[in-house]
């Protein structure tokens, strides 16, 4: 959920609330008012019955006076003096329906020692009138001021949310290879402000790691490279020479071997570095079927010797969008990995669909959890040839497209599948 979408529910609810509970007690505030209003008149009709009757023992006529209900009783003994004002309802036979009246009863004794009793009753159909009426009157106006409100804070929140918005568009297209600077907004919102310098200066610091990274794995492969070209030609040279025995040889043989193996590493790590700094940024429509059936081509010999049977089933028109070179590495790796690690008389079987590329094979049961051999220096077997980098570069190359790749195995049966059927990377 976006920032102004959750500040507005928020808002949104909190708002309901303050209304809602403004609005009852706005409600009950002013009907307080009509009934004191109300209650006022009874009080000051009833006090003007009392002093009369306290004054002549009678009961006069009150009803022209007033016109409301009145009911006035002389008894003949004192009562005390009490007072009591509540809401009433007395059914009307004319209209066969309870109508609310508002009652207000009181007792006390004259001066001769007689008791009476007053009780007023005064229509409430106009005061629960009025009351309806403001009542849905401030329904309204409360519900047009809350929509109100909540357009405005929307409108106010999307205003000034605007240069966060550009801060974080120009932050996700920012490019390590891309020499130019951040075209953060001027705002004048401190947290804002402040965010962009933060920005500013990291994609500044970035950059600059970046630099000295690449320049770092450049330097260190080419220092490395050269003295193990020197070590391996003196190698050969050494082997050469008829006058070391057998354990010289075989000592010499070892050493090559570990040469040859920290070089095949240092080239591996060096991709995988390449890779991870976004170095291979040319793209181009590749024929997965093509490279599938060219790498094929250049195992024959040792599948030959292996004796390994090989099966596929290609899409014709299987092609995705992808460095040539990476793609390159990666199917070559899933091929090596698969003939490398078989066993004499085993199988390969390629299927090459519209959204995956599926390859099973036969070999030896793995001694790692099959999910484990994408992680570097991991190695399924014990295998003399292997450095443990080939399925995690491929894992990588996966990750850098946005490719799923996953591993299984079931005894002496492995598959791996490479997924390359979303959106951004559409068959065609």
């Amino acid at each position: 959920m976006k920032l102004l979408t959750r500040s507005t529910y928020y808002y949104f609810v909190f708002s309901i609330l303050v209304l809602f509970f403004a609005g009852v007690g706005l409600y009950y505030t002013i009907r307080s008012i009509v009934y004191r209003q109300i209650d006022e008149s009874l009080i000051t009709e009833k006090t003007i019955i009392q002093d009369q009757i306290e004054e002549t023992d009678t009961i006069p006529d009150f009803s022209a006076s007033f016109g409301h209900q009145i009911e006035v009783q002389l008894l003949p003994y004192r009562l005390r003096y009490s007072q009591s004002i509540r809401d009433t309802d007395i059914f009307d036979s004319g209209t066969e329906k309870f109508l609310a009246f508002r009652h207000i009863r009181f007792t006390g004794s004259t001066p001769k020692y007689t008791g009476y009793v007053i009780n007023i009753y005064q229509l409430n159909n106009e005061s629960s009138s009025l009351l309806d009426s403001i009542g849905l009157g401030m329904f309204f106006l409360l519900v047009a001021l809350f929509l109100i409100l909540i357009a405005l804070n929307y409108l106010i929140s999307r205003n000034i949310w605007k240069p966060f918005y550009k801060t974080l568009s120009e932050a996700r297209s920012f490019d390590v290879l891309d020499n130019n600077r951040l075209d953060l907004p001027d705002t004048n919102i401190d947290e804002f402000r402040q965010m962009n310098d933060v920005l500013e200066e990291m994609t500044r610091k970035i950059k600059k790691d970046y630099v000295h990274l690449k320049e770092y794995n450049e330097n260190l492969s080419h220092e490395i490279q050269t003295p193990l070209a020197v070590i391996r030609s003196k190698l050969d040279i050494l082997i050469q020479n008829r006058k070391l025995n057998k354990e010289s040889i075989n000592l010499i043989k070892s050493i090559n071997e570990a040469s040859i193996r920290l070089f095949r590493l240092n080239q591996a790590l060096l991709l995988m570095s390449r890779i991870e700094n976004l170095q291979f940024a040319e793209t181009r429509k590749i024929s997965l079927r093509e490279l599938v059936e060219k790498i094929l081509m250049n195992y024959e010999e040792i599948m030959q010797l292996k004796k390994i049977k090989v099966e596929t089933e290609f899409a014709d028109k299987a092609m995705v969008n992808m460095n040539e070179d990476l793609a390159d590495v990666m199917i070559s790796n899933l091929l090596g990995n698969a003939i490398r690690h078989n066993i004499d008389g085993g199988f390969i079987r390629c299927r090459l669909d519209d959204r995956s590329l599926t390859i099973t094979n036969s070999g030896l049961p793995l001694k790692a959890h099959p999910e484990k051999l994408f992680n570097r220096f991991q190695k399924g077997s014990d295998h003399p040839d292997g450095i443990g980098l080939g399925l995690s570069i491929v894992k990588n190359i996966a990750d850098h497209y946005r490719m799923g790749i996953s591993f299984s195995s079931s005894g002496t049966v492995h598959e791996i599948k490479l997924d390359y059927g979303d959106d951004a990377f559409r068959l065609i």
